[in-house]
């Protein structure tokens, strides 16, 4: 049985009409979504009016002094030696953060946190050094 000879060529051809109503309804659909769009300048607000330096809140100037259960006292990272009963340089580091807050104009405030085993006269040490250093704030807080 011979087909070769039965066989028609068949010609692929491309509807170009619906393809040109999918295009202009795509096209509407886009020029119409757009215009619904508002642009970020298009969005009205009021900006607030100079703040008034009355009005500045006045963030204040903390200082944490830890009380280590071995007697050693830290403050910004540094050190200072559970022998030394006067603390001269933590009356000095102490004094230039608070006069670090007065040119800020800012509260100052010195936070003591002592170590459950901190010996009391080492924290009485610390309060004497607060007190030569000129620290009118001065709190306690508890250790977690």
């Amino acid at each position: 049985m011979n087909l070769q000879g039965q066989v028609e060529e068949i010609k692929a051809e491309l509807q170009i009409s619906p393809l040109i109503d999918v295009v202009f309804l795509l096209l509407i659909y886009f020029i119409v979504t757009a215009a619904l769009i508002k642009k970020e300048g298009d969005i009205a607000f009021m900006l607030p009016a100079n703040v008034a330096p009355s009005e500045m809140i006045d963030i204040p100037v903390e200082v944490l002094i830890e009380i280590g259960s071995d007697g050693t006292v830290q403050v910004e990272g540094m050190r200072f030696s559970r022998d030394d009963r006067n603390l001269d340089e933590l009356v000095l580091q102490v004094q230039g953060l608070r006069a670090i807050a007065k040119s800020q104009q800012s509260p100052f405030f010195v936070n003591i946190l002592p170590n459950m085993d901190a010996k009391h006269s080492r924290i009485i040490d610390v309060m004497d050094a607060c007190a030569a250093a000129g620290v009118k704030n001065l709190s306690f807080s508890k250790a977690m």
